[in-house]
C-alpha cells in the first residue's frame, strides 16, 4: 500500500508499507517480519526514511531512521491509545532524539468533538517538530504520523459486500 502526494500534476513524496501477514504485535516487534515498516521517498525513487515499529511490552515504539538507516529519532505513544464518549483528551506520540532524553517534537490524534468523532469518519492529526530540521526528516515524521494513523485509527475494510 502507499500514498503519495501530488503538487502540480507532479509526485512529490510517497509513503510505502509492504504487507506483513503478523505484523501489528508490539511483543513481537523485535523480530522483522512482524514489525511494522514504511519506507519513505521524496523525490519518489530516492529514499529518504524508514520509520519501524520497536519491540514493547507495553507503549507503541517506533524507531525513525535516514535513508543510512541510522537512527535520527524514537517516538512513542500512551499506554492507552483510546478516544471516545468518556476519554476526549488528544492522543499524543513524543517525538525524542535516539538517546530518549530530549523530546524534539509531538505527532497528536486531536479531539474533534463527540459529533465528528461518532458520526463521521474524519480525523484530525497535528505533527510538530523543530522549524530548522532537514526537509527529508520533515517527510519521514510526516511518513510516520501515516504509520501510526494505519496502526491505530484507521477502521478495517469489511470484505463481504
Amino acid at each position: 500500500m502507499y500514498f503519495c502526494f501530488r503538487c502540480f500534476s507532479q509526485e512529490v513524496i510517497r509513503v510505502s508499507r509492504e504487507f506483513k501477514c503478523c505484523a501489528g504485535c508490539n511483543w513481537c516487534a523485535n523480530c522483522l517480519c512482524c514489525a511494522f515498516e514504511i519506507q519513505i521517498e521524496a523525490p519518489v525513487g530516492q529514499v529518504v526514511g524508514i520509520v519501524r515499529q520497536l519491540q514493547s511490552c507495553m507503549k507503541p515504539r517506533y524507531g525513525i531512521f535516514d535513508a543510512d538507516m541510522r537512527q535520527i529519532f524514537y517516538a512513542e505513544g500512551p499506554t492507552c491509545i483510546c478516544q471516545g464518549i468518556c476519554c476526549t483528551q488528544d492522543v499524543n506520540f513524543n517525538i525524542y532524539t535516539p538517546d530518549r532524553v530530549t523530546k524534539v517534537g509531538k505527532m497528536s490524534k486531536q479531539w474533534s468533538g463527540v459529533a465528528r468523532e461518532v458520526f463521521s469518519n474524519a480525523n484530525n492529526f497535528c505533527v510538530s517538530f523543530p522549524l530548522d530540521l532537514d526537509v527529508r526528516m520533515k517527510a519521514t515524521l510526516l511518513g510516520t504520523l501515516f504509520l501510526v494513523d494505519f496502526m491505530y485509527f484507521e477502521e478495517k475494510q469489511n470484505s463481504s459486500n
